[in-house]
């Protein structure tokens, strides 16, 4: 069975794919839309015109005429709809201009535009299956009021809308608001790995704290495994533990990982090895084939270091010459130290997961501290070797983190990057005072790390 964790990190997956495009949320509004144009008709059957003859906020004529209306408010929220496109596109082309294309998937899964599109979307569907509802020749039954009468009201809140969509995007393309939604979505990673964590001790019992001290694959030959193989060539978006666990319990294997979450495979590349070999047969190799997820690009749901990238990537074009924003990159380490502070507080992953016997059946390698802090700092730090403002915020940064790391291996990542830091510094074109800032404050943080290590620094 799935554990909570795993159901959640398999959720999450499906849940990135379906709410990063423009079409799932009118979709379902106008499926709402048509329900809603049916139950406004049979309630307009039972409320006689008599009863509604007197009142300022609901439509009086006759089937015809209502109808004859329906069909023009349609035809002008379809005109309109048009300006609602051009306002969505542009953005697209500003932000993969300006701030990478990465950043795209932000704005595609933006839930004001998906709304607002649907607005439009429901509006229009709403009056043409209410209209088509009304007979086209004058009958005995009641005519349909207030059917006739949501859809103007439906046309007004669209047209409302379309002022919030232009105060939206003025606001979501202010370069702290995109770094917020980037920034929020590592932070949504780290709590998806925290949980996974967490459901790799729920399978260990005596047997399982017994494995975790001794791998159970380090006496295992690699010669002796049964490669698993990819039919397909993209990236890897999502890895399912259960998948795998499954046939594992059911055949007695130990399966081990060779790729990450993020990792580019070609076909017929090794991405897992399983031993014993003897035990695997094809049903088996079927089932574990389905666990890898391949696609064209990358995808936040699991792959951490993609969710660092979008905001490394944001300072990095931010430091580029053609936009020189210091302040951009900043804001962009701000966050980034935020989601790495998370991270750290977890300490050290297993990467180990049991069955219900407290068996292992998985290992795969968890993304290390030192691997988020290339994809944070490494290309950035040479973008910025000219800028002591923000080589001085990565060194804040990095400080910040190393408050909150525990594990060993953590702090002497940090301190490394504390030190190419400041060799970074003297490569570019600083002045003498901007590098003894720089220096001082990378000692600093040395001695403050590390008190009996090596407090010399580099350059």
């Amino acid at each position: 069975m799935k554990t909570r964790a795993e159901r959640k990190a398999a959720a999450r997956y499906r849940w990135d794919r379906l709410k990063v495009n423009f079409w799932m949320t009118p979709a379902l509004m106008a499926a709402g839309a048509v329900m809603l144009a049916w139950m406004m008709y049979w309630l307009d059957d039972r409320i006689p015109d008599e009863a509604l003859q007197n009142s300022r906020f609901v439509l009086a004529g006759g089937a015809t005429e209502l109808r004859t209306g329906l069909l023009d408010i349609a035809g002008t929220v379809l005109a309109t709809a048009g300006m609602v496109f051009t306002l969505l596109t542009l953005p697209l082309s500003t932000v993969a201009a300006q701030y990478g294309s990465r950043l795209l998937r932000l704005f595609l899964g933006d839930r004001t535009a998906q709304f607002v599109l649907g607005m439009f979307v429901a509006t229009f569907v709403y009056c043409i299956a209410a209209a088509f509802s009304i007979p086209a020749v004058e009958t005995e039954r009641a005519s349909p009021h207030l059917t006739a009468s949501l859809g103007v009201y439906l046309m007004l809140g669209t047209f409302a809308t379309l002022i919030l969509l232009v105060q939206h995007i003025s606001t979501m393309l202010q370069a702290p608001n995109i770094a917020a939604a980037a920034g929020a979505e590592l932070l949504s990673v780290v709590e998806a790995i925290e949980h996974v964590s967490e459901g790799d001790e729920e399978g260990k019992g005596e047997q399982g704290d017994l494995a975790a001290a001794h791998d159970g694959t380090a006496n295992l030959d690699e010669s002796t495994a049964y490669l698993l193989l990819v039919r397909e060539t993209g990236y890897i978006q999502y890895i399912d533990p259960d998948t795998l666990l499954t046939p594992a319990r059911e055949k007695d294997l130990i399966i081990r990982l060779v790729q990450k979450t993020g990792h580019f495979v070609r076909d017929g590349a090794v991405v897992a090895l399983i031993w014993p070999q003897e035990r695997v047969d094809a049903a088996a190799v079927k089932l574990m084939r389905r666990a890898f997820q391949i696609g064209n690009a990358r995808t936040p749901a699991q792959d951490i270091i993609y969710a660092v990238n979008q905001l490394a990537e944001m300072a990095v074009r931010a430091m580029s010459p053609a936009i020189n924003d210091p302040f951009t990159a900043m804001t962009c380490l701000d966050h980034l130290g935020n989601g790495l502070v998370r991270f750290v507080r977890q300490g050290e992953r297993s990467g180990q997961f049991y069955d219900q016997d407290g068996k292992l059946r998985l290992v795969l390698e968890p993304v290390m501290v030192d691997e988020l802090l290339d994809a944070a700092f490494s290309i950035l730090r040479h973008a910025s070797c000219d800028n002591a403002s923000v080589l001085l915020h990565m060194l804040t940064t990095i400080e910040q983190i190393s408050q909150e790391a525990a594990v060993p291996a953590a702090r002497a990542a940090l301190m490394r990057h504390a030190q190419l830091i400041a060799a970074e510094s003297t490569a570019g074109a600083l002045i003498v005072e901007d590098r003894q800032r720089i220096q001082q404050l990378c000692e600093a943080i040395l001695q403050s790390a590390s008190p009996n290590a090596d407090r010399q620094v580099a350059g």
